[in-house]
């Protein structure tokens, strides 16, 4: 080799180890960096839930149990004093042909409570109401039981020769000439109960009707402890105690209401007069 080619050999390994050195020429390669994965998105917040009903409301009715015509008192209560300018309660009867509400009750603002009348009618039975009140998506209720008036008995006596008070004695005692009229009675009577007494014979029946014949099933043996009276005129008669008691459809009876007659046995049974 000439020395003219002998010194560009030294110079060309020169250079390529100061470019090594330097970082220059071919490099290890390096790992290419990861593309980063996307974040999941978050969840949405979930949605609020209702808020549940208001506790510590009611509603109460004095007295639960009435007969119709009564106006007993209610009371809404809230769970939390009424805003400003007062809450509305919307109210409702499930009944009202029976029991009649207002439509609306305003409680003032501040205050928890407020009353109100309740109307009832009349009824033939005994009828169950349920009243409701509302607010704010809360309601209460409560329970009404309207009752039928109570019966009362009242009646006469009358025969058809002799007049109120008196019966006559009719052939072989199968019958007597009078009627028990029960029609005063009051409330909503579906039976009478009639008792007749002379002496220690007792005999009765049940009517559908206010108004009946008694029913002497024993005839002349009916009269025979009788107890006798005289009137002031020189009449003779046979005394006998009637007794009426009634009943309404639900079961309900009265007390007794009891009259004294005069029986004139009309010369039957043995009887001289």
């Amino acid at each position: 080799m000439t020395p003219n080619g002998l010194l560009r050999t030294l110079a060309l390994g020169v250079l390529t180890l100061a470019l090594a050195q330097c970082g220059g020429g071919s490099s290890t390669p390096t790992s290419p960096s990861q593309t980063p994965s996307p974040s999941p998105a978050p969840s949405p917040s979930p949605s609020p839930s209702p808020a549940p009903a208001p506790n510590g409301s009611s509603l109460s009715v004095t007295p639960q149990t009435v007969q119709g015509q009564s106006q007993p008192q209610a009371t809404v209560t809230l769970a939390s004093s009424a805003p400003d300018g007062g809450a509305l309660v919307t109210l409702t009867s499930d009944n009202p042909t029976a029991v009649k509400v207002p439509a609306s009750v305003t409680v003032a603002a501040g205050s928890r409570s407020a009353s109100f009348l309740v109307d009832t009618a009349t009824v033939e039975t005994s009828t169950t109401v349920r009243i409701t009140a509302s607010y704010a998506g809360a309601s209460m209720a409560a329970i009404v039981t309207v009752m039928p008036p109570p019966v009362v008995p009242s009646f006469n006596v009358r025969s058809q020769s002799r007049g109120l008070g008196a019966c006559v004695v009719e052939s072989g005692a199968q019958d007597f000439d009078c009627f028990l009229d029960g029609s005063s009675s009051t409330g909503f009577v579906t039976s009478w109960i009639w008792t007749y007494r002379m002496g220690t014979a007792t005999l009765g029946h049940t009517s559908q009707a206010s108004n009946s014949h008694p029913q002497i099933s024993t005839k002349c043996a009916f009269l025979d402890t009788a107890t006798g009276g005289d009137g002031p005129n020189g009449e003779r008669y046979l005394n006998m105690t009637v007794t009426l008691q009634v009943q309404d459809r639900n079961g309900n009876t009265s007390a007794l209401m009891q009259h004294d007659v005069k029986v004139y046995p009309n010369r039957e049974c043995g009887f001289s007069y």
